[in-house]
């Protein structure tokens, strides 16, 4: 009884990464439905409350973009058999690079002429929006 409830407990722990991967996807995939605000565009007015079409486009795109990212990680390690723990640091360190980069590739090539937060900023409007207050 004891060594099927370890059995479980280590499965359950071994495939929480995916299960986390694959939450994002719907966190992030179910704000594209038609009336909704795409995540991101949240984000993005915690900062500045008028986007531009643009923007706004943009903004959608790159919600879209995570979803994929998210769903695709999710499944990778079960599609190729690496180890979780081995896909879960690469997952880490490619979302940081792409969450740089893509900050980098919005302010200064995509939309030179807009104003944004700094990334310290944009991380604490992300945390915002994903746990609003409750006052």
């Amino acid at each position: 009884m004891l060594e099927a409830l370890v059995t479980f407990a280590s499965a359950s722990v071994r495939y929480l990464p995916t299960l986390v991967l694959l939450w994002l996807a719907f966190f992030f995939g179910r704000t594209l439905s038609k009336g909704e605000v795409p995540l991101i565009e949240r984000v993005a007015r915690a900062a500045k409350p008028i986007l531009s079409p643009a923007l706004c486009r943009y903004t959608r795109g790159l919600t879209a973009l995570w979803s994929v990212y998210f769903a695709v990680a999710a499944l990778l390690p079960i599609v190729t058999h690496l180890q979780f723990h081995s896909a879960s640091f690469g997952v880490a360190s490619v979302s940081a690079a792409f969450f740089v980069v893509e900050y980098w590739l919005r302010r200064f090539v995509l939309f030179p002429d807009e104003t944004f937060p700094g990334l310290l900023q944009q991380l604490r409007d992300t945390i915002h929006v994903w746990r609003p207050s409750t006052k």
